[in-house]
């Protein structure tokens, strides 16, 4: 991944078989890749407007 902070730009390239998240945090100008996994949700938490976890909660299907 490519951050070009002067104008808050961003390069990811997708990859096969794969389902990715990107959370974009334009207030610390960072960003994060996170995959996408089966059968699982994906909780972004943030603190004063600020990305504080990630997380991972499993499920099942019936």
């Amino acid at each position: 991944m490519e951050i070009n902070l002067q104008d808050l730009r961003l390069t990811q390239k997708m990859e096969r078989g794969k389902v990715l998240v990107v959370i974009l945090d334009g207030v610390q100008g960072k960003a994060k890749v996170t995959e996408a996994v089966d059968h699982r949700s994906i909780i972004i938490e943030t603190v004063k407007g600020k990305i504080a976890k990630i997380k991972y909660n499993e499920g099942e299907l019936l």
